[in-house]
């Protein structure tokens, strides 16, 4: 019995021998990454270095034996049975061949110790005593937490058509988005600001997904209009309204507050101090915001064949206060008598889920440190 734990401590002791100690600089947090042997040499997982050090924007070209993702902020090509690693449009050598082996890529040492050192002297420390790689540790943008929220509710219908109103159409949507998101990703929460046809508080809607730490949050609204013929799809996100008609649908949207919420006072109250600091936190996410909203924004019109509208900005209410990405759907007009028959559809509304999932999956491939 003694041999054998003699046998695991050796074991443990070379391993560590051979790890890398990573320190995160500012938080002073410590990790580990520990090697795989392959050809009599120490490599390193690129999975795991993904994990540790929150790479992004992987894209795997295997025909030409190609790998791509962002450390950093920093985009790096490795190319697989080679020696060969490309950054800053410089080509570096990592002495070893970069090797392949059961769906994942392993990096030798020489890409802590020789080349990032090299490269990022500003970003990255090597101790060669320690094998201790120093960095700062990166904004964890993994999509997680999803909330969608379908707008109006109970006393407040929204937009309402001949025989349908808004509140009930965009129910159905974020009920069937909810179930099919949790279908398509084992790895994703996703909550409803509302599960039946209740009125929520706009602030209150962001509230949810702030205290939800949410990563993503997706209001669901159709539109409407006195021109009857108007019709398409439209995604928004949080900033000043560029066009007299975004500020319009942004003024109808919002016009609930004044409406259920409780008169000019309560209008007022979104534009006390904590707001304006909250419209402040949301524009951190303005870049993001957009890539989102053009993302979904393309699918929505490549599988419905919608009229596409663009992606817009306006001062949307509900989206004040969302300390993450934030965008806002208005999936069709109510007052548009062909388009409202497609809102209450069950397939049209399967095709506008399907579409929201592929938007959302596509996003989330850009910014989790997944493969």
């Amino acid at each position: 019995m003694k041999k054998y734990a003699l046998i695991i401590l050796v074991y443990v002791f070379l391993i560590n021998c051979y790890s890398i100690n990573i320190e995160y600089k500012s938080t002073n947090e410590k990790d580990v990454l520990f090697p795989t042997v392959l050809n009599g040499l120490d490599y390193f997982s690129l999975n795991e270095i993904k994990n540790k050090l929150q790479t992004t924007n992987h894209y795997i070209d295997f025909p030409n034996g190609k790998v791509t993702f962002t450390l950093n902020n920093e985009s790096i090509i490795v190319y697989t049975n080679t020696h060969l690693i490309s950054l800053r449009g410089q080509t570096a050598n990592l002495s070893y061949p970069i090797v392949s082996k059961n769906n994942d890529f392993y990096l030798p040492e020489t890409f802590f110790s020789k080349v990032l050192t090299s490269h990022f002297p500003e970003k990255y420390v090597w101790e060669a005593d320690t094998k201790t790689f120093s960095t700062e540790k990166q904004k964890d943008k993994r999509v997680k937490t999803i909330v969608i929220d379908p707008g109006h509710g109970g006393k407040d219908p929204g937009a309402v058509g001949k025989k349908a109103y808004e509140k009930n159409v965009v129910l159905e949507v974020a009920k069937k988005l909810k179930t099919q998101l949790e279908k398509e990703f084992d790895d994703i929460k996703v909550i409803l600001t509302r599960n039946n046809d209740v009125f929520v508080p706009l602030h209150d809607r962001t509230t949810i997904a702030n205290s939800n730490k949410a990563d993503l949050f997706i209001s669901l609204h159709c539109n409407a209009i006195k021109h009857k013929n108007v019709k398409g799809i439209e995604v928004y996100y949080l900033a000043p309204a560029r066009t007299v008609e975004a500020r319009d649908v942004a003024a109808f949207e919002n016009s609930v507050v004044e409406a259920y919420e409780g008169g000019l006072e309560a209008l007022n109250a979104y534009n006390d101090l904590q707001y304006i600091l909250a419209d402040l936190l949301q524009s951190e996410q303005l870049e993001e915001s957009s890539d989102l909203s053009i993302r979904l924004q393309t699918e929505l019109v490549n599988k419905t064949r919608a009229y596409d509208r663009g992606v817009k900005q306006a001062d949307f209410l509900v989206l004040r206060g969302a300390s993450m990405p934030a965008v806002l759907l208005e999936l069709g007009f109510m007052s548009n008598e062909e388009e409202e028959k497609k809102l209450t559809d069950p397939k049209h509304q399967a095709d506008q889920v399907a579409a929201i999932v592929n938007g959302i999956k596509s996003f989330k491939l850009k910014y989790d440190y997944l493969w």
